[in-house]
């Protein structure tokens, strides 16, 4: 059972996903009937790109449908779907295309209000950044997320920095960056994503100062509810600023 707040949420994570995929070249979205989306960003990480079964009750056949397109051959990607209980016949389409790691990942929520306008970090500027700035953006982020750069120019692309409903962000002390951050505002909804923190700046307040911002600019152009997934280590972060787990949803990798 889930209600509609979250049903609402859902939809703006998959929205927000589709405008991702809208300024990638080679990106690629589509919707079927039944709840059922395909996605293909081209990020290198199988949670941007697959099958996303949306509905709160998943089509298995439609979800089959989607697995079988060609596009997914040259992306890593996965099948997701809402909820932890997973139908046999989902979990068999996701082994017979070599996904056979199931993992699990919370769908936060938080309503915002007039205090997400007022939070502040001592000492830690947060700004948000544009194309200009790609190549800091682009750096700070594969810090934090210990990979390789180039793996994360998909997220730097003039494309994404200066989209409308999009925003990214550096947190800096003393001029150096210490965490990025990045919001897609759909409709009265905000998504938090690419919350990084290079290693030795972690356990500081960086990454929370970084997502605040985030919260802080939708709320002013009229964002009253944000929505995210949470890495097990980023659950204690996110329920200290007010998010609260929703559901959780199923996710096939290889």
């Amino acid at each position: 059972m889930t209600d509609s707040r979250t049903d609402r949420a859902a939809r703006a994570w998959i929205r927000s996903m589709a405008l991702f995929a809208e300024t990638q070249p080679g990106g690629y979205y589509r919707e079927g009937t039944a709840g059922t989306s395909e996605l293909v960003t081209g990020a290198p990480m199988p949670l941007l790109n697959g099958v996303i079964g949306i509905a709160a009750d998943p089509d298995a056949g439609e979800i089959a449908e989607f697995a079988a397109s060609a596009r997914l051959a040259a992306v890593a990607w996965s099948i997701q779907v809402r909820g932890e209980r997973v139908a046999d016949r989902i979990a068999a389409t996701a082994a017979a295309h070599g996904l056979g790691r199931e993992t699990h990942l919370p769908f936060m929520l938080k309503d915002l209000d007039a205090d997400d306008a007022r939070e502040a970090a001592d000492g830690v500027k947060v700004r948000h950044v544009s194309s200009v700035d790609s190549d800091l953006y682009r750096t700070t982020m594969a810090a934090g997320y210990e990979g390789p750069d180039p793996l994360f120019t998909v997220f730097a692309r003039p494309s994404v920095l200066d989209h409308p409903t999009m925003r990214a962000y550096v947190a800096e002390v003393d001029g150096t960056p210490v965490a990025t951050s990045f919001g897609v505002l759909v409709d009265d909804l905000v998504g938090v994503f690419n919350i990084g923190v290079p290693p030795e700046f972690r356990r500081r307040g960086y990454g929370r100062a970084a997502t605040a911002a985030v919260l802080r600019d939708a709320y002013a152009l009229g964002a009253r509810t944000a929505f995210l997934h949470a890495s097990p280590l980023g659950v204690p972060l996110y329920e200290a600023m007010g998010f609260g787990h929703a559901e959780t949803w199923s996710l096939f990798t290889q």
